[in-house]
């Protein structure tokens, strides 16, 4: 009733302001008029449409700009500048949201020009705490780093004005904003130590906003300092900081009502999700979700695309991350749906150029979404949806983020290898291939050896798949031999770093110098076959897979029977032998196991066990006739005068 009052006051204020406007009134007059009414309509846009009113206010603080001289930097001028980025501020939580706070900063730079810190020194602290939360909010965005170090530094400006004993209140609001600006600056560099400054900006905060005097603002303190725990959870004491998120949270709930304050309400909610979802990973995955998805839906309830686009788009990003993270436990395919419609509803409300990281990062999780459910429903359409995302992904961070953008051709890489898997034509898959090894070499020359090494073999071992499969099309040899350097490349990484992954590309170098060896030096590529698997079983990890030691066995018996073709045919065939016969015994006992505990791969280790025993038995027709042929064989006769 009292808000509906002052609206009504507002608009009542606002038409006496137009009415004046009919008068003949000198310029500077007609300035301020034009300023009042953009005051007026900013605090009607926190009523009721925000983004129309908004909108009238810039109109109005421009006309109150153009009845002034352009070229005076008056504090009348600098007033309305104010005015006028602020207006800008609030509009970006509607729409266009890069360039409204670009435009709010610039407004206020210039206003700076006159509110200096000698002459208008109120004026000036309160301008750099506007540039502080225009900057945290633009560094979630774009250029987090550089963007939080610029809030930082406002919010450091302000505090040569605004002092605890003299502005306490002010002083409190600045702490809040560079608390915030911390945490924001936390997730690039630096994290332990600045999660630390922004607890501590916050407790300074909490001691002036007392929760018996300041319930609002006390708040609003306990929900930016559930972020920092967030936050600092990625550091230290994981499920310790997530507890102290959560707890912070529900304090800001005993005093952030829905019907009273539904927006604040909201983000608190969406932080108590994201709490819950950052425990999910640490323990009790399946509760912890439901009670992340639970706040979300709360959240969901009092933010809609419409009024709050920015804030509906952040909380269904969430949704869809939480879906996923569940999908890995319960009802996989649902879940996987459920998370691609929420990125797809996050996608209505970001932008490539207006909310680029925002926009990359729902694209991310539609990727994975799609990645994953393409194992259970209609492979080859989720695999060119995917395609789709990781694409739109890379465009975003060519520019931005060098290790991001290297990641996204990762992933990309990755999805064209997938969809070659399902191309039905020779030409579908030389295409898909050749995007794969395009996407692989443009990462590298970002995850160099030296900088990204674990990165950058991942993408070579990805590289050696993509050529693999190219091969099976076209250019057989030249693409097993990129393959086998691909190998190489990755093997110079992982050694020493990673046994397990040395041991498995080992075992793909092995597989190609074998694929190798039917089309060129046999003898020779079958050695380097052999060799690598011998590395591949002397490196493997305590607690590998048996069944895994057993098919590299087998793999080797492959390779030594393929060489007793070319040289040394009984020794060889023998090797072949005893490799088999290990392969079969190791299959045959875990079929027997496997079987016991009702696991569904009995079956195929007992198939493979088979394959093993066939394979014995052919070993020892060959050698059985090689060793006939040899008792034959007949010297001759020598030639006598």
């Amino acid at each position: 009733m009292k808000a509906t009052k002052q609206l009504e006051e507002y608009k009542k204020g606002l038409g006496t302001y137009e009415k004046m406007l009919d008068l003949e009134l000198d310029s500077h007059s007609k300035s301020n008029i034009h300023r009042k009414i953009g005051e007026v309509c900013l605090e009607m846009a926190k009523m009721e449409d925000m983004r129309g009113n908004c909108q009238r206010a810039i109109q109005a603080f421009q006309r109150a700009l153009a009845s002034q001289d352009p070229d005076l930097l008056s504090p009348q001028r600098a007033r309305v500048l104010r005015g006028l980025g602020s207006a800008y501020a609030v509009l970006a939580d509607q729409e266009d949201r890069l360039t409204n706070l670009k435009m709010a900063i610039e407004a206020w730079d210039e206003a700076l020009k006159v509110f200096t810190l000698e002459d208008f020194p109120h004026d000036f602290a309160i301008l750099q705490g506007d540039l502080a939360v225009a900057y945290r909010r633009l560094a979630e965005s774009e250029s987090k780093a550089k963007n939080s170090q610029r809030a930082v530094e406002a919010c450091m400006e302000a505090l040569k004005v605004f002092h605890q004993k003299s502005h306490p209140e002010a002083y409190s609001d600045l702490q809040i904003i560079f608390g915030s600006s911390l945490v924001t600056l936390a997730q690039e560099q630096d994290r332990l130590e600045n999660c630390r400054s922004a607890m501590e900006a916050f407790e300074k905060a909490l001691a002036v906003y007392r929760k018996d005097r300041y319930p609002t603002q006390y708040a609003a303190v306990k929900n930016n300092l559930a972020v920092a725990y967030i936050c600092l959870s990625e550091a230290e004491e994981r499920a310790e900081n997530c507890q102290r998120a959560i707890q912070c949270c529900q304090e800001a709930l005993l005093f952030r009502k829905p019907e009273a304050d539904p927006i604040p309400y909201a983000a608190t909610q969406n932080n108590l999700g994201n709490a819950y979802l950052a425990l999910a990973r640490i323990e009790e995955g399946g509760e912890n979700c439901r009670r992340a998805l639970d706040a979300y839906q709360k959240a969901l309830q009092f933010i809609s695309p419409d009024r709050f686009p920015v804030q509906y788009a952040a909380t269904q990003n969430n949704l869809g991350s939480t879906y996923l993270f569940l999908a890995e436990s319960q009802d996989p395919e649902e879940n996987f749906q459920r998370a691609i419609q929420s990125c797809r509803e996050a996608l209505k409300v970001y932008g490539s150029q207006e909310s680029p990281e925002d926009y990359a990062e729902a694209q991310g999780n539609l990727w994975l979404a799609y990645i994953a459910l393409a194992d259970l429903s209609d492979r080859e359409e989720c695999c060119r949806q995917a395609l789709e995302a990781a694409q739109q992904r890379s465009k975003v961070y060519r520019k931005v983020n060098p290790f991001k953008y290297a990641s996204s051709l990762r992933d990309l890489a990755m999805t064209y290898i997938m969809l070659a898997s399902t191309d039905m034509t020779s030409q579908a898959k030389g295409e898909d291939c050749h995007g794969a090894i395009e996407a692989c070499r443009e990462a590298l020359t970002v995850f160099a050896p030296a900088s990204y090494p674990m990165e950058y073999a991942e993408v070579e071992n990805l590289l050696w798949t993509a050529l693999t499969s190219l091969a099976e099309v076209e250019d057989r040899k030249e693409n097993l031999k990129k393959a086998a350097r691909a190998c190489e490349s990755a093997l110079g990484v992982y050694l020493g770093r990673s046994p397990s992954q040395w041991a498995e590309v080992q075992r793909n170098l092995a597989c190609t110098y074998l694929s190798l060896a039917e089309l060129d030096e046999k003898s020779g590529n079958c050695k380097k076959a052999i060799e690598a698997y011998r590395n591949a079983l002397d490196f493997r990890p305590e607690g590998a897979s048996l069944l895994e030691r057993a098919e590299i066995e087998e793999e080797m018996g492959d390779a030594y029977l393929a060489l007793s073709d070319a040289i040394d045919r009984q020794d060889n065939c023998q090797m072949a032998l005893k490799a088999y016969k290990r392969a079969h015994q190791i299959f045959s006992k875990e079929a027997e196991r496997l079987e016991s505990e009702g696991d569904s791969r009995a079956a195929e280790a007992l198939r493979k066990a088979e394959g093993c025993k066939r394979a014995q038995e052919a070993c020892k027709k060959i050698l059985k006739s090689a060793k006939v042929q040899k008792s034959t064989r007949r010297p001759e006769k020598s030639k006598g005068g």
